[in-house]
């Protein structure tokens, strides 16, 4: 029997089935817009690569490396330039990590929707995202030269000590690099040198015997206590689980054989060349002041986080640089629009990235 402090199932019922209209109705107003619209922006953020099998940086989707959680470090400390000043082997193993997921994966179908919805309009389309995965330039209808990657992309690479060179990663050079599968169980014994991670082990540091926590990532003492390690191996083993393989090259730049780096605006990043990124914005911006004043500009937003409010900040100063401009908002929780915007603003929420736009998508003709 049910409890009595739940609704009576045909009361779930009609609550299931108002909020299924209620999405449909406002599902329905975004495809009239697109429908209507002569020129497409399409920004998107972290939450757009999740349906690609990408993990998020927070929120309930967020997975980007398993060593983190036994660092005890948040993304954004990973995702720093430091390392590779201070600890290369580890910083690599991250970025190693990231570029295979980003260049190995495919992107979703939701790509190619917006980009044939673009390609149909009037004045075309431009994607801007703060996603660094390259996923963008991929997409037949879009490609480089119609997508501004705010953040850079795992697809380029500079020197750690800027030369002023950027050029293309070569995947072959990213692969060959032997990085030891994080593949332990949960409850196995390991051993790991504890303490904040802040540079590379060496030959003094003490190994002391720990345990796997419950969710395979983590580290716990014996006793049960939550550890923050500087390293992790099996025992009677030698290979450091969280850095690349001391017997593989590193990335180095072909011409002056300096150490190199993903040409990625990383946190607290003072060394990162924008040269790229500027003239990808310098398109962006060329491509909306191309557009007239009257232009009926749909803004679609995807998966654009609040943490790093970069994108949205874009979108909806973009939206409002046209009084005929509206906004889709596509945000499984975060789709809050803006009161300024009024009816030019539509929030698309509890629906992840490919199932909104797939959705959309039928009621177009």
């Amino acid at each position: 029997a049910p409890s009595s402090l739940e609704p009576p199932a045909c009361s779930r019922s009609f609550c299931s089935s108002t909020e299924m209209a209620a999405q449909e109705a406002i599902l329905k107003r975004c495809a009239a817009v697109i429908r209507s619209a002569d020129a497409l922006l399409i920004c998107t953020g972290a939450g757009m690569g999740v349906d690609s099998g990408l993990g998020t940086f927070r929120g309930r989707n967020a997975g980007v490396w398993p060593p983190l959680k036994a660092f005890d470090l948040d993304f954004s400390e990973m995702s720093s330039p430091s390392w590779f000043a201070n600890d290369e082997r580890l910083g690599w193993s991250f970025w190693h990590f990231r570029h295979q997921a980003y260049v190995n994966g495919t992107p979703h179908k939701g790509y190619d929707i917006l980009a044939k919805w673009g390609t149909q309009m009037k004045h075309g389309l431009f994607s801007a995202t703060s996603n660094i995965d390259g996923h963008w330039a991929r997409t037949e209808g879009v490609g480089e030269e119609r997508v501004y990657e705010c953040h850079g992309s795992v697809t380029y690479m500079q020197c750690v000590k800027d030369t002023g060179r950027i050029w293309r990663t070569d995947p072959a050079e990213i692969a060959k690099m032997t990085v030891p599968a994080w593949d332990l169980e949960p409850g196995e014994q390991v051993e790991v040198i504890a303490g904040a991670v802040r540079a590379a082990p060496s030959s003094s540091d003490a190994w002391i015997p720990a345990i796997v926590g419950a969710d395979g990532c983590g580290i716990e003492s014996k006793e049960g206590k939550k550890l923050a390690v500087r390293a992790v191996r099996r025992p009677g083993q030698t290979t450091d689980l969280t850095r690349v393989d001391e017997g593989s090259t590193l990335p180095k730049c072909a011409e002056t054989g300096g150490r190199a780096r993903p040409n990625v605006l990383m946190f607290g990043d003072f060394g990162v060349n924008c040269a790229r990124i500027d003239a990808m914005e310098q398109r962006f911006q060329t491509w909306t002041a191309s557009l007239p004043p009257d232009a009926r500009l749909v803004v679609v937003e995807v998966g654009a986080g609040l943490a790093v409010p970069t994108i949205r900040y874009l979108s909806e100063s973009t939206t409002t640089q046209f009084r005929n401009g509206t906004l889709l908002r596509l945000n499984l929780d975060d789709s809050e629009v803006p009161e300024s915007l009024g009816e030019r603003a539509i929030s698309v929420g509890g629906l992840g990235a490919l199932e909104a736009l797939s959705k959309i998508d039928a009621l177009l003709p």
